[in-house]
């Protein structure tokens, strides 16, 4: 029995070290990008507070960018108990605004998009993921 974990760790740490290093790119750029182009659309929505510890919406959007340069977003994940908080959600992302996203970027946001979560306390305000800080502890 030992030796197989034995086997199985070293098989483990190998995996590990021959696997290559995760680099931020551009699109983890633009990502930040985003998240403050969503914030700086909607200031009067956005709380600056660690989000509560039991949220009352959590929606998850794929956001591509269209052609006309403008952001579009399918719902990956909603609360359907709470409609206005994705609608909520899919208005800040029609009021983001990205002044400048290379060819590279552009090209990956039409095709793939990126994926983002809004993190909505009690009143309606909200974090979005990326920006977030981390929530409180339910204790």
């Amino acid at each position: 029995m030992m030796s197989k974990t034995v086997c199985f760790s070293l098989l483990a740490a190998s995996l590990l070290a021959a696997a290559k290093p995760a680099f931020a790119g551009p699109l983890d750029d633009f990502r930040k990008d985003f998240a403050h182009a969503v914030y700086d659309g909607s200031p009067e929505l956005v709380h600056n507070r660690n989000p509560q510890p039991l949220l009352r919406a959590v929606i998850v959007l794929n956001v591509k960018m269209a052609e006309d340069g403008h952001f579009v977003a399918s719902v990956l994940r909603t609360n359907d108990q709470q409609p206005e908080m994705l609608a909520r959600a899919l208005e800040t992302v029609n009021r983001a605004h990205v002044a400048s996203v290379s060819d590279q970027v552009r090209s990956e946001l039409s095709r793939n998009g990126i994926v983002e979560a809004w993190l909505f306390d009690s009143d309606g305000s909200f974090q979005v993921k990326t920006l977030a800080k981390p929530q409180l502890s339910g204790s």
